[in-house]
């Protein structure tokens, strides 16, 4: 059993085995699951992550990331990610399964099952879809430009602040229209002349998002050669979406560190896990590039 977390900060607990830190958040080298077991419970907020995809060959670190692996290493992982992250808080998991010998894989819809079994609750799934995907070309299969991104929670109870993320509206001629077919959408309102006319209501200018994420990939330059970066945009929308400034952020396969750098430029306290030290290396780069507040 892990001491009380209302005694432990849990950036603090893991400063021994930072590679890297800064005023709010560290980054640590090593098995998230070693590096998991020392947080106290219930500290997280929120969980933005993605693991490697299954049949992905290209880390370079021994391990097979096929479906026993997810079964046990990954199921493990989540299994320490629900004990730490707070009744409130939210795991967001961006993960596409593989296209096999003509296939598409099912693993990803396999996942949902196997963490609702494990306690999960399965609030909401987001598509992200991308406006420019990498080229490729198949016999019976267009370009991939789609990816989940699935949203598990601790209780029906999540905490969820679509007034950060809101969005401008669009409201062009063709909606006007429509629009004006529904009484609804009319309201009195009285002009300087004294007569009196109906008006649409078009709505107002920032709304809620959608569950449809449209952002581009990853384009900047690889120094770290990291084969799968998500974009900045994806956890800045889900930090704005499911935490307050102030709360902490963690991805335990970080990677090079875009769910850190988008905590950190909102102001909220992250940690970053990663087992490979040459794709947490460019970490203190692009920290430094978007001029944070630094404490090394």
């Amino acid at each position: 059993m892990v001491a009380d977390p209302s005694l432990l900060n849990p950036v603090e607990v893991l400063a021994t085995h930072a590679s890297f830190r800064t005023d709010l958040g560290v980054s640590a080298v090593g098995d998230c699951r070693n590096l998991l077991s020392r947080l106290p419970d219930e500290c997280v907020d929120l969980v933005v992550t993605s693991p490697p995809y299954d049949g992905q060959p290209k880390y370079g670190d021994g391990e097979a990331y096929d479906r026993a692996w997810y079964s046990g290493t990954f199921h493990e992982i989540t299994a320490e990610l629900l004990r730490v992250l707070r009744p409130n808080g939210s795991f967001i998991l961006n993960y596409r399964s593989k296209r096999t010998n003509g296939e598409r894989g099912t693993l990803q819809y396999e996942l949902v099952l196997w963490l609702k079994e494990q306690g999960w609750v399965f609030a909401e799934d987001f598509v992200w879809g991308k406006p420019s995907p990498p080229p490729g070309r198949w016999n019976r299969h267009l370009k991939d430009a789609v990816e989940y991104c699935f949203q598990f929670t601790k209780s029906r109870e999540w905490q969820f602040h679509p007034e950060q993320v809101l969005r401008p509206a669009r409201w062009d001629r063709k909606d006007v229209e429509r629009r004006k077919q529904l009484a609804h959408n009319f309201v009195r309102v009285n002009e300087p002349s004294g007569h009196g006319r109906r008006r649409v209501n078009a709505g107002p200018d920032m709304v809620r998002p959608s569950t449809l994420l449209t952002f581009e990939p990853e384009f900047e330059p690889n120094p770290s050669e990291h084969p799968a970066r998500f974009p900045l945009e994806l956890p800045q929308f889900f930090i704005g979406l499911l935490t307050c400034p102030g709360e902490l952020v963690l991805d335990p396969f970080g990677g090079t560190g875009t769910t850190a750098l988008a905590a950190q430029q909102l102001g909220r306290r992250w940690i970053s896990m990663e087992l490979n030290e040459k794709y947490a290396s460019v970490l203190p780069a692009r920290m430094e590039k978007a001029r944070p507040r630094m404490v090394l």
